[in-house]
């Protein structure tokens, strides 16, 4: 039924079919009236809350209206409260009283349809109370006959065999071994078997092989992998990227987050320890690096210019990530279909408000560019959080400071804040013994290389033939040499005074010692500044630097300025205690006007708590939602398809899923099993339904017509390979893939394909793979799940690409020189079970040879092995379908 909004000289004719037709003016009020209520009116008057008692969710409520009488008459539309408020001109009595007024169409449908009398449907359902929502009550596990569970069946299946027997739906049969076989190596692994793998598994007998490969993938390192880019999808992960080298959002070696993952996930650690190391690893284990990793995934919310929106990045993918719920939405008001108030977001975001990131030290470099653990801190205990009235951080109510919290209507006793002291390492990383080391190492190796420099101008002044230049270059390494030594002993005096200023923050000598530091430093700077100085003449003294000589003239002249100012303050003889403590993190900028310089190299003495209270409510078992959301995201990525609609909200615009006992049943075996993921893997892999069919060749003609979407897992949902997955499949394939775990994040740009897992590639708003971007890659600000475009590209890139070029040419090579005198027939066999994971059938085999024969017409010259019509084939079949499509 269209929407019925007439136009003033429609007005009469319409009202006069309203007038006719009350089923005419019932539709209009469902069609056009009541969408517009649920979406603007139903928060402040619908079953979150009933603001002057008036509910509008029914015509009932309506009739019944509040404190001011009721709000409809129906035939009247003059006395109905209702349209007077919506129609109201003064500010404050329109209704609703936030955003734009409702069009003017809507008005008119809804003037209409009082005067045609109001009518409703039957049995008019009102809105569902906030408590009795589906994804709010704790998962309840589905009965199921003790008799099929003893015999071994699968409870996925015998939950959709339920269901597929009350809606009276066939499904298909289980697909042929081989699409089994690489179906599980794709999902597991994302790397499709090898020949070896298929002619091995087809051959044996045991009633068990599926599982015990299942197994095998599960404990491999590139199940970790495979894995790690689907949660590094649902948790944003990206690489930093800014402006030039001006860093604005997430945090320089990010990628240690990364590693990570891929190390959790090969570890088995549990999916609820991995929560609870992301938001607060550095509360729960502040001295293992292991740990300190994982926080990560707050430092990637990082964003340079404005804290607010930091946080709010923080806070939405908090809420979608772990629980599903758009927490997000009460920035500015209290949530219009979620028991979430606008006070409860700000609670939220005070669990986060004190905390901040930085780069730790790691073993072997003092350069925080070169390299460095992100992570998150405590660095603003007493940072107060405020109500910003409608969403406005410059309109804060400052007059109430808002309690850290979670939204009210989930509270649990599980909710608890404890402050957590802090080792002196983690609040005082530069005593930690690893980055005094590499401090010492590097100044140690610049005095050797200094003295091993000044031993080389020494021995060429000795000579016969010595030259002023060489006595000028004995200065100079001289001045490096006395220079190095002197940052040496700087150090060692920094150390000394920040044992004092650390550990005993009473010491004795913790003065004396800060003033010994403090004119060591003094020394060495005076000395590399006397030594620039000298490099700096030797340059402008060399002849070929003549077209140099402005510039350096210049950096001279600013080098001889610092000269004087070492110069003066090192004859200052006052007690001077200012030295710079030993740093061993550098915090992240807060403001882009601040210096790294500027903050201290202490921080706070103890961390507030307040990520790691909420971390633990999250991963409570009395948590409705974190299980449920979990195993949702993990049957997504199985299957292709998720069981609820949209992954990242379980709220109340979520409706209850068809599927809805399989969502509680593997919630449940996740908390039972101590939130093991590769449990419900195995669930799910070893299922008929993980096993079945996709094709839709001779499905049953009634099952088709009643669920046309596959809503009930009737078929196995077919999909297009993720483009990590096919990029790897190629180098996998064709014998040329690193299997290499973790490290640094690779240059996509790179000329040359690396033969890196695609995991590794920098992935960021600046940085990002051709190859992977046309195969729709993860979004960078949000991909909770992948989409899927069918574009011309994509077909050119498999043809044209230096990838796809490169595999077909190495897998022809491979096959050839396993088997150098196979005939056609036996090529073509091996190729096809190489890159589609079966065997052609017999026109395949009869098209393919006749390829062959056309490809060799226009040989020109004997091939290579590798090249040739044999390359050729196997270039089409990596363009098949069958090739990118997970069946």
């Amino acid at each position: 039924m269209p929407r019925f909004f007439p136009t003033p000289l429609s007005a009469a004719l319409a009202l006069s079919a309203l007038a006719g037709s009350p089923s005419l003016a019932q539709d209009n009020y469902l069609d056009s009236i009541k969408p517009v209520l649920r979406e603007r009116c139903y928060s402040c008057h619908g079953a979150l809350e009933q603001k002057a008692g008036l509910r509008v969710d029914t015509v009932g409520s309506l009739l019944r209206g509040g404190e001011s009488g009721p709000a409809l008459h129906p035939g009247q539309p003059q006395s109905s409260l209702i349209l007077r408020r919506v129609n109201a001109g003064d500010p404050d009595m329109r209704m609703p009283p936030e955003g734009e007024p409702l069009t003017a169409e809507t008005k008119d449908a809804l003037r209409l349809w009082i005067l045609a009398g109001s009518p409703a449907p039957n049995h008019e359902e009102a809105d569902s109370d906030a408590g009795s929502h589906w994804a709010f009550r704790p998962p309840q596990r589905p009965n199921l006959t003790p008799g099929a569970l003893a015999a071994g069946a699968n409870p996925i299946d015998l939950l959709l065999s339920r269901a597929w027997s009350v809606a009276g739906l066939r499904p298909q049969p289980l697909t042929p071994p081989e699409t089994q076989l690489r179906r599980l190596y794709l999902d597991l692994t994302g790397l499709p078997p090898s020949r070896e793998d298929l002619q091995s598994f087809l051959a044996s007998s045991r009633p068990d092989r599926f599982t015990r490969i299942a197994d095998r993938l599960l404990a491999s390192p590139q199940h970790g992998e495979r894995w790690a880019r689907h949660w590094m999808d649902i948790w944003r992960y990206s690489d930093w990227y800014g402006l030039g080298d001006q860093l604005r959002n997430s945090q320089k070696h990010i990628w240690r987050w990364r590693d990570w993952i891929v190390d959790s996930l090969n570890r088995d650690v549990g999916y609820d320890r991995m929560i609870l190391e992301m938001l607060a690893g550095d509360e729960l284990a502040p001295e293992d690096p292991d740990t300190l990793r994982a926080t990560g995934f707050l430092a990637r919310n990082y964003y340079l210019f404005n804290r607010t929106t930091w946080l709010d990045s923080t806070i939405e993918h908090t809420g979608k990530a772990f629980l599903g719920l758009t927490i997000h939405c009460a920035k500015c008001h209290d949530h219009k279909y979620d028991p979430i108030r606008h006070q409860d977001y700000y609670r939220f975001r005070a669990l986060f408000e004190p905390h901040q990131i930085r780069l730790d030290a790691v073993p072997g470099t003092t350069d925080f560019d070169r390299d460095g653990l992100p992570r998150a801190f405590d660095a603003h205990p007493n940072a107060l959080t405020y109500l910003h009235r409608r969403g406005n951080e410059m309109d804060p109510d400052a007059s109430n400071p808002i309690e850290p919290g979670i939204p009210a209507f989930l509270e649990t006793e599980a909710f608890t804040v404890q402050p957590v002291d802090l080792p002196q390492s983690a609040w005082a990383p530069g005593t930690a013994p690893t980055v005094r080391q590499n401090w010492l190492s590097e100044a140690g190796q610049a005095v050797r290389a200094a003295q091993a420099e000044l031993a080389k101008a020494a021995a060429r002044l000795a000579q016969v033939h010595a030259t002023p230049t060489e006595a000028e270059s004995l200065a100079l390494a001289s001045a490096r040499s006395l220079a190095a030594q002197l940052q040496l002993e700087a150090l060692q005096a920094r150390i000394r005074a920040d044992d004092a200023l650390f550990t005993h923050s009473a010491h004795s000598q913790a003065d004396s010692l800060a003033a010994i530091a403090a004119r060591a430093e003094k020394r060495h700077a005076l000395a590399s500044s006397e030594a620039d100085v000298l490099d700096l003449a030797a340059q402008l003294a060399e002849p070929d630097r003549a077209g140099d000589s402005e510039k350096l003239r210049e950096k001279l002249r600013e080098t001889e300025k610092h000269l004087a100012a070492a110069q003066q303050a090192f004859l200052e003889r006052p007690v001077d205690t200012s030295y710079r403590p030993l740093p061993g993190s550098r915090q992240a900028l807060e403001t882009p006007e601040h210096q790294f310089d500027s903050y201290p190299a202490g921080y706070p003495r103890q961390s507030t708590g307040r990520r790691l209270a909420l971390a633990r409510w999250i991963v409570d078992p009395k948590n409705p939602l974190t299980a449920r959301v979990a195993s949702n995201h993990v049957w997504t990525r199985c299957f292709g398809q998720s069981l609820v609609n949209d992954p990242a909200d379980f709220g109340r615009r979520s409706p209850r899923p068809p599927l809805h006992e399989i969502l509680d049943f593997l919630a449940l075996e996740l908390l039972d099993h101590n939130w093991d993921l590769e449990h419900l893997h195995r669930l799910i892999v070893a299922s008929e339904a993980f096993r079945r069919h996709s094709s839709l060749r001779d499905a049953d003609p009634e099952t088709l017509a009643r669920d046309p979407d596959n809503l009930l897992l009737w078929k196995f949902p077919t999909r297009r390979m993720e483009a990590q997955v096919l990029r790897d499949a190629l180098f996998h394939l064709s014998g040329n893939l690193d299997l290499a775990l973790g490290g640094p994040s690779l240059d996509p740009a790179q000329p040359s394909p690396t033969p890196r897992r695609s995991l590794y590639f920098k992935h960021s708003r600046d940085d990002q793979n051709l190859f992977l971007g046309l195969f729709d890659d993860a979004l960078i600000q949000e991909c909770y799940r992948r989409t899927e475009s069918i574009v011309p590209q994509q077909a050119l890139a498999l043809v044209n690409s230096r990838e796809a070029l490169d595999a077909a040419a190495d897998i022809s090579r491979r096959l050839q020189h396993f088997e150098p005198s196979a005939s056609d027939d036996d090529f073509i066999n091996a190729a096809f079970q190489t890159v589609l994971g079966r065997s052609p059938d017999s026109s395949e085999s009869a098209s393919c040879a006749a390829a062959l024969s056309e490809f060799r017409q226009f040989e020109t010259a004997p091939s290579e092995t590798g090249s040739g019509p044999r390359a050729r084939l196997v270039h089409a079949l990596l363009n098949h379908n069958d090739f990118i499509t997970i069946r």
